[in-house]
């Protein structure tokens, strides 16, 4: 029994955080011109919102007014360059921080050392590449290439060289694009053998491997299997597909690695327009996928003085502390900390195994060596693992790709079948969990110590209810707070882990509640922000601050006096643009960055008469950069592609609508 109590207990609590199960970030390096002032900033800014480290990619440099940043550009693998490396390698480890390293300059590997014998044979040159870093791709089917590529590193992080070590080296999305076997030989058996000189490369001194397989003409199962973290993305708003996200962690899950990692969040939206509770939706898709370790995409070096909004990179989520939402960035990271904490503590109870063997869509006319990627699905959906896999899923199975090279040479006995979709089979002994698609509910499977943990998130448009015939766990990881309960209501976007079994989920029904609205003169007085700071305003009823100020990207705080007894136990902001910090009395009742925007007030925090309410609500930055263009401010100044909109053409922000902002409510108490 003692036993059995103590497992209970391990169960129903958060693992304490390391480093790995905290976000990390995308760093990208314009021209590598960072400087001792900017790496200390940044890595005690990341350290304070609950970051656990950044992965660092150099690329094309900022010029900034009449070129004053060029001249602190940096070549790749120069004395300066590595002087600059080892500094932030170790200011990151001096707050806690870990962090990688793009093998190259931009994207994919490649470089001056690169000739055309060992280039692609579609002669492409390294994309968005950073100073010392431009020259040819590399042939990704030769192995001399690689060899070239990676004897250029082994020069200064090989086992005699003297930069800082990173956790690990990446290679970016398979980007070859028209690079086909020189000599005739197999696609996957030449790209295999290529990357594996990498691998074997990164082993042999110490280090990781992350990659992203997705976009290769090969077999991605057995591509990623290569690496020790498989990395998979989501991207626009049409290519945030959870079944293919699965192929990335199906690999990790039946080798029996912990991570995988996961190119996130970019393109949400446009630069600084960006909603926090789009972050967590987006985020929760890679959960379900069955990703543990996301990369915000991400976080652009900037110099302290550069005026707002700094340095920015042209496809990016602006997860930075130039952004309105970075001072409130904590709660996100800690949502984020909470689910991986799980995620890389239990095992994945996936039981069926879906075979999928890309040779019949290879076979088909003009696709013998077609990149297939996360944006063109077609060999996925058009194919038999594709529908195969969206039925089982809708149905509620949980399952991991396999290939057949995974089927003859790893052991996985632990799963209890095996199908085929290119014979139409269909599972025999495997039953699906209770979350399918027509509940409304998206789940995963996990076990510890015998018992079953369930992920959920409630992808319906309506509040729903999970019941169970006797007490489960409840682990709310927006919250914190962990509970024992028969039944969970579970909001529109939300999510929640479940320890227990025989789980049904219903609409949820209207209570009627005792319900009032908080009414009277609000102040509202600007707490941070620009362009510049407005002047204290009262409002008898709630409106957006657009409506006055309509540049003003911040924190504002608005504040009320008002009577009330202690029956009254919850409060309801209403509608809130973006994120929501409660002081009760002065009592921080914490933050709250989607709908609905509910606090618990805490028994004896009311008082009978001249309760205080403090909400303190920051907005996006897109006001503000509306404003920049507007007013003919120079902030575009980055060489190569400069900013762009997710259209991918010049983006000019003076034409946006000002987005609403602040406390619109109406804010109740029930």
């Amino acid at each position: 029994m003692t036993i059995l109590l103590t497992s209970l207990v391990l169960a129903a609590s958060w693992p304490q955080p390391t480093a790995e199960m905290k976000p990390w970030a995308y760093n990208w390096w314009m021209g590598s011109a960072v400087d001792k002032k900017g790496l200390e900033f940044q890595c005690s800014e990341m350290a304070d919102k609950g970051f656990g480290g950044f992965h660092v990619i150099p690329i094309y440099g900022a010029n900034g007014p009449e070129n004053c940043y060029r001249k602190q550009w940096k070549e790749l693998l120069s004395p300066d360059w590595i002087e600059a490396w080892n500094l932030a390698a170790q200011t990151a480890r001096s707050r806690g921080l870990g962090i990688d390293l793009t093998m190259g300059a931009g994207w994919c590997f490649g470089g001056p050392w690169i000739d055309k014998e060992h280039a692609a044979s579609s002669g492409m040159k390294v994309k968005r590449a950073g100073p010392g870093g431009q020259g040819y791709m590399i042939d990704p089917f030769s192995p001399a290439a690689m060899s070239n590529h990676v004897a250029r590193f082994d020069a200064v992080f090989g086992k005699g060289g003297t930069a800082e070590r990173p956790r690990a080296f990446y290679h970016d999305s398979y980007e070859y694009y028209g690079a086909i076997p020189k000599h005739g030989e197999d696609v996957d058996e030449s790209l295999l053998a290529c990357f594996q000189v990498w691998t074997d490369w990164c082993r042999a001194n110490g280090y990781l491997s992350r990659n992203e397989a997705h976009g290769a003409p090969a077999n991605w199962l057995d591509f990623y299997a290569l690496a020790d973290i498989p990395e998979t993305e989501m991207f626009g708003k049409k290519d945030r597909d959870i079944l293919i996200s699965k192929f990335a962690s199906s690999v990790a899950h039946v080798k029996g690695t912990r991570l995988v990692s996961a190119e996130s969040c970019t393109w949400i939206d446009e630069h600084f327009c960006e909603r926090p509770s789009e972050i967590k939706v987006f985020l929760d898709k890679l959960f379900l996928a069955g990703v543990n370790h996301v990369f915000y995409h991400g976080l652009c070096y900037s110099p302290v003085d550069a005026p707002w909004p700094g340095w920015c990179f042209y496809a990016s989520l602006e997860m930075n502390p130039r952004n309105p939402i970075w001072r409130e960035v904590a709660a996100i990271n800690a949502y984020v900390t909470r689910c991986q904490s799980i995620f890389q503590t239990w095992t994945p109870a996936n039981d069926l195994l879906v075979v999928w063997d890309p040779t019949r869509y290879r076979k088909k006319p003009g696709n013998a060596c077609k990149q297939m990627s996360v944006h063109n699905n077609d060999w996925f959906y058009g194919e038999p693992i594709g529908k195969t896999a969206k039925r089982l899923y809708e149905a509620g199975f949980c399952f991991d790709y396999v290939s057949r090279r995974q089927l003859r040479e790893l052991s996985l006995a632990r799963y209890a079948e095996t199908i085929d979709p290119e014979k139409n089979e269909w599972p025999k002994i495997v039953k699906p969990c209770p979350f399918t698609a027509a509940t409304g509910i998206q789940a995963t499977r996990w076990t510890k110590d015998g018992q079953t943990l369930y992920f959920v998130v409630n992808t319906s448009t309506q509040e729903k209810e999970i019941h169970a015939g006797k007490s489960f766990t409840v682990l709310n990881p927006l919250s914190g707070k962990i509970s024992e309960q028969t039944s969970v209501l579970i909001c529109r976007n939300h999510s929640l882990f479940l320890i227990g079994d025989g789980f049904t989920v219903s609409d949820a029904t209207n209570e009627k509640r005792n319900e009032r609205e908080i009414t009277g003169e609000w102040t509202v007085t600007p707490v941070v922000g620009g362009p510049e700071m407005p002047t204290q305003k009262t409002l008898s009823s709630l409106v957006g601050w657009e409506s006055w100020d309509d540049a003003f990207s911040g924190t504002m705080r608005y504040a009320i006096t008002f009577d009330a007894s202690s029956t009254f136990q919850n409060l309801s902001l209403g509608d809130v643009r973006e994120i929501a910090r409660v002081r009760l009395n002065g009592q921080d009742l914490g933050v709250c960055f989607m709908p609905p925007y509910q606090y618990d007030i805490p028994s004896g925090a009311l008082k009978r008469s001249g309760n205080r309410l403090e909400i303190e609500v920051t907005n996006l930055g897109a006001n503000r950069l509306r404003w920049n263009d507007r007013n003919g401010v120079n902030w575009k100044y980055f060489s190569d592609i400069n900013i762009v909109g997710s259209n991918y053409k010049k983006l000019d922000a003076s034409t946006w609508r000002p987005l609403p902002s602040g406390l619109l409510g109406p804010v109740t108490i029930w």
